[in-house]
């Protein structure tokens, strides 16, 4: 199993180095450091603490788009790669990130690509980073398809900042809403209905249900706990599944609130990966295997294999994009006058254009369309603790007043 050293050595101008290096031994270590022709001062392993938690990523997805903005603009400036690197890791907080960073210059130095240094990180960078390096790397143009992956990522920035927007306000709401419910079921109706039976007031069906709700609550609420918990870490688990992966996929495309964000989100990635690396030379059948990889819904991840065996077998692109029932009629449109006119590439630029402002409206409409449901829940909310508690209590009043 990999370990992290402290090392500190002497490189090849005689200049002292302190880095942090993973790698499956302290020998392994030395001889990449002698490689580069440096000399081992020292080599301390790093000791992983017994009980460790790490909340969030590893590596923000800003700090990932920072630091291929900064590689893109020093390489278009004609500065090679590994100084490129060497300059960006200095501008590195996360040191798990520097590390890795630093690993990767190594693993450059010693005879590796860019492609597969990172991909030895795949916490940091994920499939569609790997792939659209790999794509620069052997067209020649790595700094204008990092330039490309910079947009991207600050697409997806961009998704997960509206995304958070437009969720917090229900968040809070929502869970403020569940303690008060929580409060009224368990503490204060049963507290009003004392009151109200000693009076010899009856009391209607819903104070009753919710009277029962609520002992029931006290009784099994942390049998019930358990129980919501122990579905929580099984979905999580049936997702790392093939089939229950599938589930998820599908019901995330049914899905009445993201529905339109998610198939705007899968199909805005499909086009821009497809037509980004078609305009740089790659072939149809190649872009489209990177597109199936970095596609994280199964659902789609099965059309576009199909697609490419209809691809090995001759078919036409446009009839099987058709005949795989996820694609919409204006994308497979798109398609077909891309393969008639010889210019795929131009269309999926288009078609994610078009993805784009549609992934925006989507994402900027999801406050409006979540806010309304949280209002109606809260107003239901309010009418049965007016129906369980006051209206009781007017009937008790009446009752004494008569």
């Amino acid at each position: 199993m990999a370990s992290e050293f402290q090392v500190q050595y002497l490189d090849s101008e005689n200049k002292l180095v302190k880095t942090v290096i993973t790698s499956n031994s302290s020998s392994e270590v030395e001889r990449s450091i002698k490689d580069l022709d440096g000399d081992v001062l020292s080599i301390v392993e790093k000791k992983s603490p017994s009980f460790n938690i790490v909340i969030g990523e590893l590596v923000k997805l800003q700090e990932k788009t920072n630091f291929i903005q900064q590689l893109k603009t020093m390489l278009s400036s004609g500065v090679s790669l590994v100084q490129g690197l060497e300059i960006a890791t200095q501008q590195i907080d996360n040191q798990y990130f520097k590390s890795a960073i630093e690993n990767i210059i190594i693993d450059i130095k010693q005879g590796s690509n860019f492609s597969d240094a990172i991909k030895k990180h795949p916490k940091i960078f994920d499939k569609i980073s790997v792939a659209m390096v790999e794509a620069g790397e052997r067209g020649g143009a790595l700094d204008q398809m990092l330039g490309e992956l910079e947009k991207t990522l600050k697409k997806d920035v961009e998704i997960n900042d509206n995304i958070k927007k437009a969720t917090r306000y229900p968040k809070i709401v929502g869970s403020i809403m569940v303690l008060s419910m929580y409060i009224v079921i368990t503490r204060v109706i049963p507290t009003f209905t004392g009151i109200l039976t000693s009076s010899g007031t009856e009391l209607p069906l819903i104070t009753r249900a919710l009277l029962y709700l609520g002992d029931t609550l006290d009784a099994f609420g942390l049998y019930i706990l358990t129980f919501v918990a122990s579905l929580f870490f099984a979905s999580k688990y049936l997702n790392t599944t093939e089939n229950g992966k599938r589930f998820f996929d599908r019901l995330a495309l049914k899905n009445p609130i993201f529905k339109k964000i998610n198939i705007a989100a899968i199909n805005l990635r499909f086009t821009k990966i497809c037509g980004t690396l078609l305009s740089f030379g790659v072939p149809l059948k190649d872009s489209l295997i990177v597109a199936k990889n970095v596609a994280e819904n199964s659902v789609y991840k099965d059309a576009i294999e199909k697609i490419i065996q209809d691809i090995d077998s001759g078919k036409p692109i446009t009839s099987s994009a058709r005949e795989a029932g996820v694609f919409s009629v204006y994308l497979c449109s798109m398609i077909g006058i891309g393969e008639e006119i010889g210019a795929l590439d131009k269309m999926f630029i288009s078609a994610a254009e078009y993805y784009e402002v549609e992934l925006n409206n989507s994402t900027e409409g999801l406050s409006a369309l979540i806010e309304p449901i949280i209002t109606v829940v809260m107003g239901i909310f309010i009418a049965i603790f007016v129906g369980s508690v006051f209206v009781p209590m007017f009937k008790m009043y009446e009752s004494v007043s008569m």
